[in-house]
């Protein structure tokens, strides 16, 4: 039984000190720091790519890190979780089990970056099913070429011509 308990407590503290151990990753591009989690922040400075860094805090499609001094909001996928391609170690043992523990999945890097798709939940995006019915819907409310230009007239706006951009 003593030993029993004590394997109990041994676990305990390995799953607890894997899940309160620093998460790090690898910035995939030159990363330009935000002071706070939105496009429209004051700069916090900059990071090159690949550069190692400690991955702080996550909200939504922002990561806050740390490195080089300097600590900021960057993009979900401006960073590469885990450790960086060139790495042999394959995040097995503990890691794995607190990738398991934070996001479901088993794999070494535990993080999926999906832009795009505010306000959908996981589950929702699971069960999603094509809708025809409102294909129908939507294909109802498209309007034709003459429609649209008499409506344009009708509220003073004028057509003119704009050249397509060079290949450059």
């Amino acid at each position: 039984m003593k030993r029993l308990i004590i394997l109990a407590f041994t676990l305990g503290f390995a799953v607890t000190g894997a899940a309160y151990a620093k998460d790090t990753g690898t910035t995939r591009v030159a990363v330009d720091l935000m002071a706070t989690p939105y496009r429209d922040a004051k700069p916090a400075g900059k990071l090159p790519s690949n550069t190692k860094v400690d991955i702080l805090e996550r909200h939504g499609g922002w990561m806050r890190i740390s490195a080089q001094g300097k600590s900021g909001w960057a993009r979900l996928h401006q960073v590469r979780a885990g450790e960086s391609p060139e790495a042999k170690n394959t995040g097995g043992g503990l890691t794995a089990l607190k990738n398991v523990s934070q996001t479901g999945r088993s794999g070494s890097q535990g993080i999926v970056a999906t832009t795009g798709i505010r306000g959908l939940s996981a589950e929702e995006l699971k069960s999603a099913k094509p809708n025809p019915k409102a294909v129908e819907s939507m294909e109802a409310s498209r309007t034709n070429d003459t429609t649209s230009r008499d409506f344009a007239r009708s509220v003073g706006l004028q057509e003119k011509d704009v050249p397509f951009l060079s290949k450059e």
